[in-house]
């Protein structure tokens, strides 16, 4: 079966979504989320000729512009009910920590030249036990000038290293904030190869592994969704069980 591709958008707010959105059904993409998307780009987003070709979910990010622990607390007191995915980009040790335990956060990132340094085996521990991903956003490793790259794959190697040891899912994304930062699934998926080192498949960072977090997430935010394990059984299946009876 051909597999289904997801990348991740943090648009600039000058471009417009549609371009993106054309762009990525083009290079073959079949999902796209979307980061903090504004009103009207979610009122794009809505277009009947991007929803029948391109399935599109609103993630929530935050972290990057160095909110203290309280302040993202609270924004997330709201926003894990109403949006699937959430990401907080960890700029501290502290923060990191708290990010990885929370359990309304799904995805970890961290700056590129910070990402070996703040990756521990502890922090790696702490995501396995608190079902966290890390997430590698490569449009900030190929965007780089050529002097700064190796450093920078150095460090994003570190931090994956640790992930595969301690069996953490890894994620890749473009995080294109321009359209023309937008790369194929292949592309995306050879680079993120080099950066595992073929320890596994890069394919299932830009299918599988995102697509069975939003899944996993999809449930949660349900109306019927109670505790882990726990739903609520609507009327119209007691009136099923009622019938048959």
């Amino acid at each position: 079966m051909p597999r289904n591709f997801v990348d991740s958008l943090n648009p600039n707010r000058e471009s417009q979504l549609s371009t993106f959105l054309h762009m990525a059904i083009h290079l073959g993409f079949t999902e796209i989320w979307i980061s903090n998307p504004t009103n009207e780009e979610k009122k794009q987003a809505t277009q009947s000729s991007f929803t029948s070709q391109i399935k599109i979910h609103e993630r929530f990010d935050i972290g990057l512009k160095n909110e203290s622990k309280a302040q993202m607390t609270s924004m997330l007191s709201y926003k894990r009910r109403e949006i699937p995915i959430i990401s907080v980009t960890c700029l501290t040790p502290e923060i990191t920590a708290w990010a990885a335990q929370d359990n309304r956060v799904d995805i970890l990132k961290f700056p590129i030249f910070q990402t070996g340094k703040l990756m521990s085996r502890s922090i790696a521990k702490l995501m396995i036990k608190f079902q966290k991903c890390l997430e590698i956003q490569l449009c900030e490793l190929y965007s780089l000038p050529e002097r700064q790259q190796i450093p920078a794959l150095r460090q994003i190697r570190s931090a994956v290293e640790i992930g595969i040891r301690k069996k953490v899912p890894i994620l890749f994304s473009s995080g294109s904030t321009r359209p023309d930062q937008l790369r194929s699934p292949w592309e995306l998926a050879s680079l993120g190869q080099m950066l595992l080192k073929n320890s596994i498949s890069s394919l299932d960072s830009l299918s599988v592994i995102p697509q069975q977090l939003l899944e996993r997430n999809l449930l949660k935010i349900s109306p019927d969704y109670i505790a882990p394990g726990v739903f609520k059984i609507s009327s119209s299946l007691n009136n099923i069980d009622e019938e048959e009876e």
